[in-house]
């Protein structure tokens, strides 16, 4: 029975006219309020795209057909206030050629791109977001890749369990999840999407000079690409990546992002319709998306990819391999980048705009030396317990009582007739490791030993943490940090900006 409760304080007053006239006044000032946000451009209804999906090569306010004649009327016709600027935007280069195409799945989409919405995107005029489903993210629209793949490659192919149950999910897919095993099903799932998602965003935006294909968790520096780009000329076929190899086959690594030129999306989509379908069956008995594109666009086109590494990079602040093959260099992208990483970069980004800004300086190319003075020159220690800094150049291992390496570790020994004397002893201790590295000069800044290994590099990194170990199972890393003072304080400043060499035919 539900218990009915009966009011018994004293009955209403009937408001004063004080009380009426506060009333209408506060209702007056709302309605007010409400206009004048809509007018500013700062209010937008629940539904509304986070970026308006146009083409910035056409008019939206162009006239046409009978209404053509209403340019000539003599009443003016109101035009929209320009949209307030968000502060964080002011200074970012004009990107209205070049269009971001962006790569997630729905098992991660809400962990990684309300971060980006929040960072650059919210300063990129238009941009797409592909998915292996329809979302939408904080009014921003998230694609379908996979609407179009063909019946005969879904039928019977575990690799699209992930997508049907996807579908069948009546709740939000973080339970959903739960079911299977979303790391390794979006991984199998993933190599369906990459052709498909050039061929949908060249229809879409068929009008761009170039096209950036890039994952979730890719950052993109967007003043260095601006800069970058002028200098090249869109009419040319070009396709350029940090390249990799498969069957002795290059290709760009798609979570480093890759860059093609207008004339080679005209010649690869716009001259076969339906390009996507044609490598459905084909991606059943391969790997990879990225390997997949590069496949079709050698195919269609004979466009074969561009090295443009250290610029276009797969690291991040943290693994960035700091030294002669990473300093000077401008860089684009970077990779695996979580949700904290990506904020604390772009606001780095936009911190380094407004002090060069405030001391009269032209904001020139972010180069990767400016990331090793923000990023891990504040970090350096002589030490650091359970942690991995990725040392692996160079291996001396322990070979008594027939210890058994990795071949990829052994191929990385030198031969045991050219170690100097603290080589020899090189894997015996953290200690003896160290030792080891400061004996080498430059050929080893930083060190890592792990019961029998020492390992050493010739650039040097943050690395990550590990878990805390055992003495027999526990990573120790070093780095030499008074050579790695000293290397840095010989280096010329970076005057000249070493932009990768692009070859056009």
């Amino acid at each position: 029975m539900i218990s009915q409760h009966k009011y018994t304080g004293s009955p209403a007053r009937m408001p004063s006219r004080r009380s009426s006239v506060a009333i209408a006044f506060i209702a007056l000032s709302f309605l007010l309020l409400l206009y004048t946000s809509r007018r500013l451009g700062n209010w937008a209804p629940y539904n509304e795209p986070y970026h308006h999906e146009t083409d910035p090569h056409k008019s939206q306010h162009a006239p046409q057909g009978d209404d053509a004649h209403s340019a000539h009327d003599s009443k003016p016709v109101p035009s929209t206030p320009a949209p307030a600027i968000d502060p964080l935007c002011e200074g970012f280069p004009d990107t209205s050629n070049i269009l971001l195409v962006m790569k997630t799945g729905a098992s991660e989409s809400f962990a990684r791109v309300p971060t980006q919405m929040m960072t650059m995107l919210k300063c990129l005029p238009d941009f797409l977001i592909f998915s292996d489903m329809d979302q939408n993210i904080g009014g921003q629209e998230i694609h379908d890749s996979l609407a179009t793949v063909q019946e005969a490659a879904q039928e019977d192919n575990s690799d699209f369990d992930l997508y049907r149950r996807q579908k069948w999910c009546e709740v939000d897919q973080e339970n959903c999840n739960k079911l299977g095993n979303p790391a390794r099903e979006g991984w199998n799932l993933d190599k369906y999407k990459n052709v498909h998602i050039a061929e949908k965003a060249y229809n879409m935006r068929p009008n761009y000079d170039w096209y950036l294909f890039i994952d979730a968790d890719t950052y993109v520096l967007w003043p260095n690409l601006v800069e970058w780009l002028k200098q090249l000329k869109p009419t040319k076929k070009v396709y350029l990546g940090s390249v990799t190899l498969i069957n002795n086959f290059s290709f760009g690594h798609g979570g480093s992002g890759y860059i093609v030129s207008k004339a080679t999306m005209e010649d690869f989509i716009g001259n076969n319709p339906g390009v996507g379908n044609q490598y459905d069956m084909r991606a059943k008995r391969e790997c990879c998306g990225d390997y997949i594109f590069a496949l079709a666009l050698k195919d269609k086109t004979e466009v074969g990819v561009q090295q443009m590494w250290p610029t276009i990079n797969g690291e991040k602040p943290a693994t960035l391999p700091f030294g002669p093959s990473h300093w000077c260099h401008p860089i684009v992208t970077m990779h695996h980048m979580n949700a904290e990483e990506i904020n604390t970069f772009w606001h780095f980004e936009r911190r380094r705009y407004h002090r060069l800004v405030q001391s009269g300086i032209k904001a020139g190319p972010l180069v990767i030396r400016d990331i090793f003075d923000e990023f891990l020159a504040p970090k350096l220690n002589e030490t650091r317990e359970d942690w991995d800094n990725n040392a692996d150049n160079r291996f001396y291992l322990d070979q008594s009582n027939d210890r058994k390496w990795d071949d990829w570790m052994t191929n990385r020994m030198k031969k045991q007739d050219q170690y100097n004397e603290y080589e020899k002893k090189a894997h015996e201790s953290f200690e003896a490791c160290g030792a080891a590295c400061k004996s080498l000069g430059n050929e080893c800044f930083m060190y890592r030993y792990k019961d029998g290994a020492c390992s050493i590099a010739n650039a040097f990194q943050l690395g990550k943490p590990l878990k805390k170990a055992t003495d027999k199972d526990r990573t120790m890393s070093g780095w030499d940090v008074e050579k790695i003072k000293k290397w840095v304080a010989e280096q010329p400043a970076c005057d000249k900006i070493r932009w990768p060499e692009v070859k056009t035919s």
